[in-house]
């Protein structure tokens, strides 16, 4: 469903968010937590006697609430989490980094949505094509990472979606004015509200069928089931030589 018809001006970048649209997240970041703690079990018995899983995820959200410098860094919130087990435990550095890197690598072991790579080939080189992510997700660890002109993280900028910062942060980076950039994402506050605000074209995936959120006030934006007509929505425009 499109809410404003064609879109107002021709699309010169599109970028995109990545869990739950261009894949399956659910019980993926379970799994991995869950991987990492056998591991912490297995060569740093210290940490499973002291903790149990349910209360290493209790720390980490403490440390949420405790450290604002944390709540834009996925990734040094959960490191910080194993640092402080690490020293209660009597253990170094390299129980931080190598149960973080069980972690990590299970995160990304996840399933590309069927419609993500065939858009990904027709748009690549029409478009300037950027990530916009609010995890910790490498684009360069899957196979569609060379479909990708940039990706910004909010450790890279220091604010999230749907933050003003990252999203001008990705227009700079793709050298065009806001109104040319559609941001596509699943989430109704952080993509499409986020992209909205900051005058970009904005996508909503809606995979599901969902209402929209009650309580959210719904800014002009295209709505899609997949990706599969993603590129049908906007006037080929090609890049500059």
């Amino acid at each position: 469903m499109t809410d404003t018809g064609r879109p107002a001006a021709p699309v010169r970048a599109i970028t995109f968010d990545l869990d739950f649209t261009l894949w399956d997240l659910e019980g993926v970041l379970h799994r991995a937590e869950e991987l990492q703690y056998r591991f912490l079990a297995e060569h740093y018995p210290e940490v499973a006697r002291r903790y149990t899983h349910r209360a290493l995820q209790a720390l980490r959200f403490t440390l949420y609430e405790e450290r604002a410098d944390l709540r834009y860094n996925v990734t040094e919130l959960r490191k910080a989490a194993l640092r402080r087990v690490a020293g209660e435990c009597g253990y170094d550095e390299a129980m931080v980094e190598q149960a973080f890197e069980v972690f990590l690598d299970a995160r990304h072991e996840v399933k590309l949505y069927e419609d993500v790579e065939p858009l990904l080939a027709r748009l690549h080189g029409r478009y300037v094509l950027g990530v916009i992510t609010n995890g910790n997700a490498d684009i360069r660890r899957f196979g569609i990472g060379q479909y990708f002109d940039f990706a910004l993280t909010p450790m890279d900028i220091g604010a999230a979606k749907p933050d003003r910062a990252i999203f001008e942060a990705a227009c700079r980076h793709a050298g065009v004015e806001p109104a040319e950039v559609a941001h596509v994402g699943d989430d109704p506050e952080a993509d499409v509200i986020g992209a909205a605000s900051f005058g970009m074209q904005a996508v909503w995936l809606n995979r599901t069928s969902a209402a929209w959120p009650q309580g959210l006030v719904r800014p002009p934006c295209i709505e899609l089931p997949s990706l599969a007509d993603l590129d049908r929505q906007f006037q080929t425009q090609l890049l500059p030589s």
